[in-house]
């Protein structure tokens, strides 16, 4: 339920889940660590606030794709400061009212959790870093996690604050009721009205982010249906029946390349239309040629491949008239091993999608119903046969009972903090708020 699209460098991209709070530097004199926000008794230094501050920066920066400016960067200083503002001022409340202590034993139970957790985040950042092709030693991985700030400490610091908001909301809002209307407003305002103004009309967006990328979203456009295919390659004897035709294809792409490049250095120096003529002519020959070998090939190769993969289509073909399931027929034919085609639902295949090669869409798009079946189609990636393996329903996604579970969970910590920020609004003028948000910089 909780998705964050973003891009950036193998390590960053889990700087959101750093802390709002960070154990103070140890050793700091009140010089090199001004007091920041100061509520009452309750101070947080520049220390302490500085890791949530470059945190929330660096979240900013990867959820909009470029660098904050100054003001953008000054305006998150200031909603961060206040954040501490609220931390503090929930505490003041809760020692008033003699909530705001750990026993012992909670003290033990959130450094374990603090642990556990801080392992956890540890490790999601070394898989990230070993996924990504560079190379991370784990003492690299440390360093980077305490230089940021994620610290033991700063977790159970942070579980610490998050505890005494829960006893806040427990002492002051205990009459808030969640309904099944205000459940559902949630879910539409923070998940499937962003999804459906994202994705409704723009097939290229959704499978650019959801279906490449393997995300999750609330919202499906309407039209997709689930094709499985078996893969064939193509006999060796066709290499063979085609050598002279990929031979010529071979030199024509070549010399496309090159008119490529003359065209491209012709426009950059180019005074009128009249000075890119000759270049202009010469790309649109070899744009002719190459179209001209292209077609030549794939004749020659479909004619050759056809007599050699036909008796083995035909048993396939006549072993699913027969009642042999699409997945074995795949277990024991298809080249294609992806985790979709096999034992997954099938790929998901939009007729208006542009990601598919021209073979494999026009054949899939004609299949009419569930169960159809394809006879063999020709591409540059082998011999298919499709099978519809069923409709994709569009529009909202239709939760599971375990994330009707979780969306009523976050639903109702997000009205209950609603709610409990409506009462720090309303404390804030009974109490004495000094910050210093100009500090952060020196």
């Amino acid at each position: 339920m909780n998705r964050i699209k973003k891009a950036g460098c193998v390590l960053l991209v889990l700087l959101w889940m750093l802390p709002l709070f960070s154990a103070a530097a140890e050793g700091s004199s009140a010089a090199e660590d001004p007091i920041i926000v100061r509520v009452g008794d309750v101070c947080y230094t520049r220390s302490q606030i500085q890791p949530a501050l470059q945190s929330d920066i660096n979240l900013a920066q990867l959820t909009a794709g470029t660098y904050l400016t100054e003001e953008e960067q000054q305006a998150q200083r200031l909603a961060t400061v206040e954040r501490y503002v609220d931390a503090a001022l929930i505490q003041v409340k809760l020692k008033e009212a003699g909530w705001n202590e750990f026993t012992a034993e909670e003290e033990t139970t959130l450094k374990d959790a603090a642990r556990n957790r801080y392992e956890q985040i540890w490790q999601g950042i070394w898989q990230k870093a070993q996924s990504s092709g560079e190379e991370f030693t784990e003492a690299q991985v440390s360093e980077f996690m305490e230089d940021v700030g994620y610290t033991v400490s700063a977790v159970y610091e942070e579980m610490k604050a998050y505890e005494r908001r829960c006893r806040a909301i427990e002492l002051y809002c205990p009459g808030l009721v969640i309904t099944q209307d205000m459940i559902r407003e949630y879910y539409e305002e923070n998940f499937l009205n962003p999804d459906r103004e994202r994705y409704e009309n723009n097939l290229d967006l959704y499978e650019t982010e959801i279906i490449a990328q393997k995300n999750e979203s609330f919202y499906t456009p309407e039209g997709y249906r689930a094709i499985k295919q078996i893969l064939l390659a193509y006999p060796k004897e066709v290499d063979r029946a085609v050598k002279n035709e990929r031979a010529r294809y071979n030199l024509a792409a070549q010399a496309m390349t090159e008119v490529m490049q003359q065209l491209l250095s012709a426009a950059t120096q180019a005074e009128s239309w009249e000075d890119m003529k000759d270049a202009k002519a010469a790309y649109d020959a070899a744009e002719a040629e190459l179209k001209e070998a292209r077609a030549e090939l794939v004749k020659k190769r479909n004619a050759a491949a056809r007599p050699l993969i036909q008796p083995t289509a035909d048993a396939i073909l006549e072993e699913f008239s027969a009642g042999i399931d699409i997945d074995t027929l795949i277990k024991r034919y298809s080249t294609d091993t992806n985790e979709a085609n096999t034992t997954g639902g099938g790929y998901p295949f939009h007729p208006d999608s542009k990601n598919w090669t021209e073979e494999f869409s026009t054949a899939a798009s004609r299949l009419r119903k569930p169960g159809e079946i394809s006879q063999p189609v020709f591409s540059d990636l082998g011999i298919h046969i499709l099978y519809y393996a069923s409709d994709i329903p569009g529009g909202e996604h239709e939760l599971t009972a375990q994330e009707e579970e979780i969306l009523t969970a976050s639903a109702t910590d997000y009205y209950q903090g609603l709610e409990l920020q409506k009462l720090i609004a309303e404390w804030k003028p009974d109490y004495e708020i000094e910050t210093h948000p100009e500090l952060m910089d020196e």
